[in-house]
């Protein structure tokens, strides 16, 4: 709280972190890794699936073993490398191998139909794909097909084709004293590509640069620790192709926490995991936060050993952390903070050694500035008046791969990122989401972009137009719903439509709020969908129904 300054109606969170710039990312993690198993760290990551542990020299090794293989298959700093799969050890290792290499990992979405594997892959362009036996039998024909994809790896299984290296083949075993990470510049050299949809559109390529990811790690390393000895076991559902779920389970290893993950939820598995391996700490999404307030499964386990819930991607109301924080008899509070894909994960967080405010997203991290601007005038406001959010400090993206205006759009004539989501700021700085101004729909924490499911309503022969926006749901965040117009003489019953965007949608952007018809779709004089409108639509037919 100290360091939290208003200067000009700006939130200050303070003085910046330092953070040793002149190095890769992956070679602070090997670092890191090293200092901590001289130190005596020895248990690392717990599958809650199949009881595997991975202690942090074993992490180590296959960091060193599979960056040393991708090098000698010819991976080199300039490149990219893909990672589709679901949650597993050798994941994390090779992320970190990819970015050893001087190479920028892309994580790509397991749940992915062809067509939007094809969107994202044509963003990223990577010269090579490590996948599971899962996704690569889904995706191998699409991914065979992407000439500049020259080598296609497999985690797990027997290669579903001939063309397909397996990942044992390919990693090495070498000595990890001598390894070292291939130079690069940390302040432009790429260390991820993420995919986030902005604050429009379709999934842009989010570059994240050695320097944004070294200090997102900082935020962790530095700032408000709760007790060691207090919280020492994570918990963690979240998919590590998603911003969230990956960087915070590499911050959080570079801490000396044991990380316990699964690849999906399972109620059962989930809690289970907590009583047996007594989690201190849960990293969440509002869902599980719902699940933990009102399942009545959440009675029957031992949930005495968690301390703190860590919930991001989407904001929870404060009806919904009471409800939780009283099924946690030892929880000292749920903890929200604040970001995009583009903040390189956390903008703002919660001070866990102050009186938190409930419902809040906490106050800006050091080092990084936050203001709120009148939507029309674009003028800095001052505490307690809503406006949009704009963030600026090294946490902010280098920019959307290959699309240049996207970049320029999404900055201010200041410099500062503009996020597309409503808020303010009380008079201690601390900030407080309300509303998106962006077209994005949150469904159980994933992106559901609008302009990605409209575009695959109107392929129906019978759509002539339609608006696709989020219905309130107090356990999702928000559902997918369609608005849409026929064709004259057409008539379809809604669920011939939720059927057809199902087959050519992963199901977080299925329409689990369903179709609605109607005789127009809102517009503004140039022909921009008017998505306030059909949410107030949707709020008028709620309350006509009760």
């Amino acid at each position: 709280m100290d360091n939290i300054r208003i200067i000009n109606n700006v939130v200050n969170g303070g003085p910046p972190f330092k953070i040793p710039a002149h190095i890769s990312f992956g070679q602070y993690v090997i670092d890191k890794l090293r200092s901590l198993i001289k130190e005596g760290a020895s248990l690392a990551l717990i599958n809650g699936e199949t009881g595997q542990e991975i202690t942090y020299q074993q992490l180590l090794k296959e960091v060193v073993n599979i960056g040393t293989g991708l090098k000698k298959i010819g991976v080199k700093r300039g490149d990219v490398v893909g990672l589709c799969s679901e949650n597993r050890f050798e994941y994390l290792a090779a992320a970190v191998g990819i970015i050893c290499c001087g190479a920028a990992a892309t994580t790509i979405n397991v749940q992915y139909t062809a067509d939007e594997l094809k969107h994202v892959l044509n963003i990223s362009k990577p010269n090579v794909i490590v996948c599971s036996e899962k996704s690569a039998a889904q995706h191998i024909r699409t991914l065979k097909s992407m000439k500049y994809i020259q080598k296609i790896i497999q985690f797990d299984g027997i290669p579903v084709d001939k063309s397909v290296l397996s990942y044992c083949q390919v990693k090495e075993n070498i000595d990890e004293k001598y390894f070292e990470a291939e130079p690069v510049e940390g302040w432009t050299d790429v260390a991820y590509i993420l995919y986030s949809s902005g604050t429009t559109g379709l999934p842009k390529g989010v570059m994240l640069s050695h320097l944004n990811v070294l200090y997102s790690a900082a935020t962790f390393d530095n700032e408000d620790k709760v007790d060691s000895e207090l919280v020492t076991r994570l918990l963690t559902v979240v998919p590590w192709y998603h911003a969230y779920g990956l960087m915070s389970t590499i911050n959080n290893l570079m801490i000396r926490k044991v990380l316990i993950y699964f690849s999906g939820f399972n109620p059962q598995l989930y809690l289970n995991a907590i009583q047996t391996h007594k989690a201190n700490m849960l990293l969440a999404v509002p869902p599980i936060v719902v699940f933990l307030a009102k399942s009545p499964l959440v009675e029957k386990y031992d949930l005495s050993s968690v301390y703190v819930v860590m919930c991001g991607a989407a904001p929870l109301s404060t009806e919904t952390i009471s409800e939780a924080c009283k099924r946690l008899p030892s929880c000292l509070g749920i903890y929200q903070g604040y970001g995009m894909t583009e903040t390189s994960l956390l903008a703002t967080k919660d001070l866990i050694e102050m009186a938190r405010k409930p419902g809040s997203a906490g106050y800006p991290v050091r080092g990084v500035k936050a203001k709120v601007v009148d939507l029309d005038t674009r003028r800095k406001l001052g505490a307690n008046k809503k406006g949009e959010i704009c963030i600026k400090g090294p946490i902010i993206m280098k920019g959307y791969a290959g699309n240049r205006a996207a970049t320029r759009e999404i900055f201010d004539e200041e410099g500062y990122l503009r996020t597309g989501d409503i808020g303010f700021f009380d008079d201690e700085g601390c900030f407080f989401i309300v509303d998106r101004l962006k077209e994005l729909i949150k469904y159980k924490g994933s992106q559901v972009p609008p302009a990605e499911v409209e575009s695959v309503l109107l392929q129906h022969p019978g759509v002539s137009e339609c608006g696709v926006v989020g219905a309130p749901d107090e356990a999702a965040g928000e559902l997918p719903t369609a608005f849409v117009v026929l064709k004259p003489g057409i008539r379809l019953e809604p669920r011939v439509l939720v059927d057809f965007a199902a087959q050519r949608l992963s199901p977080s952007k299925r329409l689990h709020g369903g179709v609605i018809f109607v005789e127009e779709i809102p517009k503004n004089p140039s022909g921009k969908i008017l998505r306030r409108k059909l949410k107030q639509k949707l709020l008028q037919m709620k309350k006509s129904k009760l």
